[in-house]
């Protein structure tokens, strides 16, 4: 969460280098497997996806990247029928191109008018007029750019960005706030090594603040030193209000290879 966290300087040690710096022409590849579930007074409801994806660097400058997001395959179940599956499968093979700073937020999109409406025509063709589903996504593609594409296609990217390294790897602990959330959420994060000058583990409990929820999520990294790039990562968020309890899970695995530790 670079740039919406208020730090506290309790952590010790940085790792003498850096990662290398991303440039044009990487190609990352992960495997995310998502677990939703969530029961209420109407009932329980489960969903279970699984996606591949590439993020492709296009081009680096003092600013920050440009990046091509591809969704390569996915598959999903949903007790809640088939129509659940029409927008991953409609997300297939469709690049999105985007830019982030040197922080890792997100800051534009290049071809989000081509990817919206290719988007949209795949789902109007798989679902009718008035489907519940299809009336959804037309709802959420119709924020605002940054939002739309935050919401629906880089969900996961976000998570990653938050433990990646994008410089010396600081060990240690530090409580921190994110902004995002309205009141802020509390949060503690502890980087310890995992292999020495090679991967480090970064562990982080997010906490929310509003009165009457409970919400806790906890996340769990493994990062090499080397690219500053996510190896393994595993979150799980739990929120309770009133009778209605929420268990997301969502588990993310580097496909592609990983830099040597020698």
């Amino acid at each position: 969460m670079p740039g919406l966290l208020v730090a506290l300087a309790l952590a010790a040690g940085p790792a003498p280098t850096g990662p290398r710096p991303d440039a044009a022409g990487d190609v990352y590849r992960y495997r995310s497997e998502a677990r939703y579930a969530e029961r209420n007074a109407d009932g329980v409801g489960a969903q279970v996806n699984s996606q591949v994806f590439d993020l492709e660097v296009l081009g680096a400058s003092a600013d920050g990247l440009r990046l091509r997001f591809t969704l390569r395959e996915t598959t999903v179940s949903d007790t809640t029928g088939p129509a659940m599956k029409v927008p991953l499968k409609a997300a297939v093979g469709v690049p999105l191109e985007f830019r982030i700073d040197r922080r890792g937020l997100l800051t534009g999109l290049d071809n989000w008018p081509a990817y919206h409406d290719r988007f949209l025509a795949a789902v109007d063709a798989a679902l009718p007029a008035g489907d519940e589903i299809r009336n959804i996504v037309h709802q959420r593609m119709d924020q605002a750019p940054t939002d739309a594409a935050q919401d629906m296609v880089l969900g996961d990217l976000a998570l990653m960005r938050g433990v990646e390294l994008r410089g010396p790897a600081t060990l240690g602990r530090a409580e921190s706030l994110d902004t995002r959330h309205r009141p802020a959420a509390k949060v503690v994060t502890e980087t310890s090594m995992k292999t020495a000058g090679c991967v480090v583990r970064v562990y982080r409990v997010t906490t929310g603040t509003t009165p009457g929820v409970m919400q806790t999520t906890t996340a769990d990294a493994e990062v090499s030193m080397k690219d500053g790039h996510v190896l393994n990562l595993s979150q799980n968020r739990i929120e309770r209000a009133g009778g209605s309890v929420i268990d997301e899970r969502l588990s993310v695995k580097r496909l592609s290879a990983a830099p040597a530790c020698s």
